[in-house]
Protein backbone atom coordinates (compact mmCIF):
# COMPACT_ATOMS: atom_id res chain seq x y z
CA UNK A 1 0.00 0.00 0.00
CA UNK A 2 1.80 3.04 -1.41
CA UNK A 3 -1.15 5.66 -0.98
CA UNK A 4 -1.59 6.89 2.78
CA UNK A 5 -4.08 9.71 2.32
CA UNK A 6 -6.23 9.71 -0.96
CA UNK A 7 -8.79 13.07 -1.29
CA UNK A 8 -10.74 12.78 -3.69
CA UNK A 9 -13.75 16.00 -4.62
CA UNK A 10 -13.24 16.96 -1.04
CA UNK A 11 -15.51 20.17 -0.18
CA UNK A 12 -16.30 22.02 2.95
CA UNK A 13 -18.18 25.02 4.53
CA UNK A 14 -18.10 26.22 7.90
CA UNK A 15 -20.94 28.96 8.23
CA UNK A 16 -21.70 28.86 4.53
CA UNK A 17 -18.34 29.79 3.95
CA UNK A 18 -16.28 27.38 1.46
CA UNK A 19 -13.47 26.63 3.63
CA UNK A 20 -12.32 23.68 1.16
CA UNK A 21 -13.26 23.25 -2.69
CA UNK A 22 -12.79 19.93 -4.88
CA UNK A 23 -9.80 19.17 -3.62
CA UNK A 24 -8.10 16.05 -4.79
CA UNK A 25 -4.72 14.52 -4.01
CA UNK A 26 -2.66 11.61 -3.04
CA UNK A 27 -0.06 11.58 -0.50
CA UNK A 28 2.59 8.17 -0.50
CA UNK A 29 4.13 6.03 2.35
CA UNK A 30 7.19 7.70 3.99
CA UNK A 31 7.23 10.49 2.35
CA UNK A 32 7.35 14.25 4.76
CA UNK A 33 4.39 16.74 3.25
CA UNK A 34 4.86 20.79 3.86
CA UNK A 35 1.01 21.73 3.73
CA UNK A 36 1.56 25.52 3.01
CA UNK A 37 -0.70 28.74 2.92
CA UNK A 38 -1.45 32.01 4.04
CA UNK A 39 -4.05 31.98 7.06
CA UNK A 40 -7.46 31.24 5.92
CA UNK A 41 -6.40 28.47 3.04
CA UNK A 42 -7.98 25.68 4.66
CA UNK A 43 -5.45 23.97 6.23
CA UNK A 44 -6.31 23.21 9.71
CA UNK A 45 -10.00 22.39 8.10
CA UNK A 46 -7.75 19.92 6.01
CA UNK A 47 -5.87 18.29 9.02
CA UNK A 48 -9.58 18.03 11.63
CA UNK A 49 -11.21 16.64 8.30
CA UNK A 50 -8.40 14.04 7.75
CA UNK A 51 -8.52 13.34 11.77
CA UNK A 52 -12.75 12.87 11.55
CA UNK A 53 -12.79 15.92 13.92
CA UNK A 54 -14.77 17.77 11.09
CA UNK A 55 -17.12 16.11 8.92
CA UNK A 56 -16.48 16.69 4.90
CA UNK A 57 -19.78 17.88 2.82
CA UNK A 58 -18.70 15.74 0.07
CA UNK A 59 -15.78 14.12 -1.41
CA UNK A 60 -13.96 10.51 -0.81
CA UNK A 61 -10.96 10.61 1.89
CA UNK A 62 -9.16 7.52 2.64
CA UNK A 63 -6.70 6.62 5.26
CA UNK A 64 -4.18 3.92 4.88
CA UNK A 65 -6.62 2.47 1.91
CA UNK A 66 -10.05 2.70 4.56
CA UNK A 67 -13.19 4.85 4.06
CA UNK A 68 -12.25 7.72 6.48
CA UNK A 69 -13.77 6.90 10.29
CA UNK A 70 -13.41 5.63 13.52
CA UNK A 71 -11.13 2.97 12.64
CA UNK A 72 -8.53 5.44 10.39
CA UNK A 73 -8.08 7.24 13.63
CA UNK A 74 -6.32 4.68 14.77
CA UNK A 75 -3.56 5.20 12.28
CA UNK A 76 -3.45 8.94 12.62
CA UNK A 77 -1.15 10.82 15.32
CA UNK A 78 -2.28 14.20 15.17
CA UNK A 79 -0.80 17.30 17.26
CA UNK A 80 -3.24 20.34 17.03
CA UNK A 81 -2.31 23.72 17.13
CA UNK A 82 -3.66 24.64 20.43
CA UNK A 83 -3.07 22.76 23.51
CA UNK A 84 -6.17 20.18 24.52
CA UNK A 85 -4.32 18.86 27.91
CA UNK A 86 -5.99 20.03 31.10
CA UNK A 87 -4.14 22.31 32.98
CA UNK A 88 -3.90 20.48 36.26
CA UNK A 89 -1.90 17.84 34.84
CA UNK A 90 2.11 17.18 35.68
CA UNK A 91 3.93 15.97 32.05
CA UNK A 92 3.68 12.53 33.99
CA UNK A 93 -0.05 12.74 33.89
CA UNK A 94 -0.06 13.47 30.27
CA UNK A 95 2.18 10.78 29.62
CA UNK A 96 0.43 8.08 31.49
CA UNK A 97 -2.78 9.58 29.91
CA UNK A 98 -1.61 8.99 26.31
CA UNK A 99 -0.70 5.48 27.43
CA UNK A 100 -3.78 4.49 28.38
CA UNK A 101 -6.05 6.35 25.41
CA UNK A 102 -3.47 5.24 22.30
CA UNK A 103 -1.92 1.42 21.75
CA UNK A 104 0.82 2.36 20.32
CA UNK A 105 2.41 4.82 22.58
CA UNK A 106 5.58 3.91 23.60
CA UNK A 107 6.67 4.72 27.10
CA UNK A 108 10.33 4.39 26.07
CA UNK A 109 10.13 6.73 23.14
CA UNK A 110 8.25 9.37 25.55
CA UNK A 111 11.24 9.35 27.75
CA UNK A 112 13.86 9.71 24.68
CA UNK A 113 12.07 12.38 23.35
CA UNK A 114 12.03 13.67 27.17
CA UNK A 115 15.57 13.81 27.10
CA UNK A 116 16.19 15.08 23.62
CA UNK A 117 13.55 17.90 24.04
CA UNK A 118 14.44 19.11 27.87
CA UNK A 119 10.95 18.34 29.54
CA UNK A 120 11.09 17.99 33.01
CA UNK A 121 8.27 15.30 33.48
CA UNK A 122 6.92 16.50 36.91
CA UNK A 123 6.30 20.10 36.11
CA UNK A 124 2.86 21.33 35.37
CA UNK A 125 1.14 21.71 32.45
CA UNK A 126 -0.04 25.26 33.69
CA UNK A 127 3.59 26.19 33.98
CA UNK A 128 4.67 26.44 30.49
CA UNK A 129 5.35 28.57 28.30
CA UNK A 130 4.05 28.41 24.69
CA UNK A 131 7.12 26.85 23.03
CA UNK A 132 7.13 23.82 26.12
CA UNK A 133 3.46 23.00 25.51
CA UNK A 134 4.53 22.82 21.78
CA UNK A 135 7.53 20.57 22.70
CA UNK A 136 5.41 18.46 25.25
CA UNK A 137 2.72 17.92 22.37
CA UNK A 138 5.27 16.76 19.35
CA UNK A 139 6.78 14.57 22.34
CA UNK A 140 3.44 12.68 22.90
CA UNK A 141 2.57 13.00 19.04
CA UNK A 142 5.49 10.87 18.30
CA UNK A 143 5.85 8.80 20.43
CA UNK A 144 2.69 6.84 19.17
CA UNK A 145 3.94 4.52 16.28
CA UNK A 146 1.35 4.72 13.85
CA UNK A 147 1.30 5.03 10.21
CA UNK A 148 0.21 8.93 9.59
CA UNK A 149 1.46 12.00 11.78
CA UNK A 150 -0.24 15.04 11.11
CA UNK A 151 1.31 18.62 12.49
CA UNK A 152 -0.97 21.80 12.74
CA UNK A 153 1.86 24.63 13.32
CA UNK A 154 4.26 22.64 15.62
CA UNK A 155 7.15 25.09 15.69
CA UNK A 156 6.03 28.68 15.84
CA UNK A 157 6.33 29.49 19.84
CA UNK A 158 9.61 27.43 20.03
CA UNK A 159 13.15 29.35 19.84
CA UNK A 160 15.45 28.19 17.19
CA UNK A 161 18.04 25.89 19.24
CA UNK A 162 15.40 23.96 20.32
CA UNK A 163 13.14 23.75 16.85
CA UNK A 164 16.76 22.56 15.56
CA UNK A 165 16.33 19.40 18.13
CA UNK A 166 12.49 19.35 17.06
CA UNK A 167 13.41 19.25 13.37
CA UNK A 168 16.16 16.40 14.02
CA UNK A 169 13.08 14.54 16.05
CA UNK A 170 10.97 14.77 13.34
CA UNK A 171 13.62 13.66 10.51
CA UNK A 172 14.34 10.45 12.96
CA UNK A 173 10.73 9.16 12.91
CA UNK A 174 10.51 9.54 9.06
CA UNK A 175 12.09 6.18 8.73
CA UNK A 176 10.09 5.45 5.39
CA UNK A 177 7.37 3.96 6.74
CA UNK A 178 5.54 6.49 7.97
CA UNK A 179 4.29 9.61 6.57
CA UNK A 180 4.17 12.91 8.02
CA UNK A 181 2.10 16.15 6.51
CA UNK A 182 3.25 19.16 8.73
CA UNK A 183 1.14 22.48 8.60
CA UNK A 184 3.33 25.51 9.15
CA UNK A 185 4.57 28.95 8.14
CA UNK A 186 7.88 28.14 9.46
CA UNK A 187 9.34 26.72 6.09
CA UNK A 188 12.77 28.02 6.36
CA UNK A 189 13.18 26.01 9.36
CA UNK A 190 11.98 22.72 7.66
CA UNK A 191 12.33 23.33 4.22
CA UNK A 192 15.63 20.81 3.93
CA UNK A 193 13.14 18.22 5.40
CA UNK A 194 10.31 18.29 3.08
CA UNK A 195 9.90 15.69 0.32
CA UNK A 196 6.65 17.35 -1.02
CA UNK A 197 4.72 20.22 -0.92
CA UNK A 198 0.90 21.27 -1.14
CA UNK A 199 -0.13 25.18 -1.40
CA UNK A 200 -3.42 25.64 -0.47
CA UNK A 201 -5.15 29.27 -1.11
CA UNK A 202 -8.76 29.87 -0.51
CA UNK A 203 -9.55 26.28 -0.15
CA UNK A 204 -8.24 25.04 -3.80
CA UNK A 205 -5.03 23.02 -4.38
CA UNK A 206 -2.73 25.09 -6.52
CA UNK A 207 0.48 22.95 -6.28
CA UNK A 208 1.26 19.20 -5.26
CA UNK A 209 4.70 18.62 -6.06
CA UNK A 210 8.09 16.96 -4.83
CA UNK A 211 10.45 19.49 -3.32
CA UNK A 212 13.25 18.18 -5.95
CA UNK A 213 11.80 18.71 -8.28
CA UNK A 214 10.71 22.71 -7.50
CA UNK A 215 14.37 23.07 -7.27
CA UNK A 216 15.65 21.84 -10.50
CA UNK A 217 13.39 23.01 -12.27
CA UNK A 218 12.74 26.53 -10.97
CA UNK A 219 16.18 27.14 -9.16
CA UNK A 220 14.70 28.30 -6.31
CA UNK A 221 14.39 27.61 -2.72
CA UNK A 222 11.19 25.96 -1.72
CA UNK A 223 10.82 29.91 0.48
CA UNK A 224 11.30 31.22 -2.30
CA UNK A 225 9.11 29.71 -5.15
CA UNK A 226 6.02 30.20 -2.37
CA UNK A 227 6.46 33.63 -2.26
CA UNK A 228 6.69 33.91 -5.29
CA UNK A 229 3.17 31.68 -5.71
CA UNK A 230 1.27 32.95 -3.45
CA UNK A 231 2.24 36.56 -4.17
CA UNK A 232 0.70 36.06 -7.90
CA UNK A 233 -2.31 33.80 -6.41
Amino acid sequence: MNKIVSVKGLNKKINKKQILNNLSFEIEKGRIVGLLGPNGAGKTTLLKILMNIYHKDSGHVEICGLPLGYETKQHISYMPENNHLFPWMKINDAIQYYNDMFSDFDIKRADELCVILNINKEENISSLSKGGKERLLLMLTFARNTNLYLLDEPIGGIDPLTRKKLIKTIFSTANGECTILISTHQLYDVETLLDDVLFLHNGNLILLDSAEHIREECGKSLEEYYMEVFENA
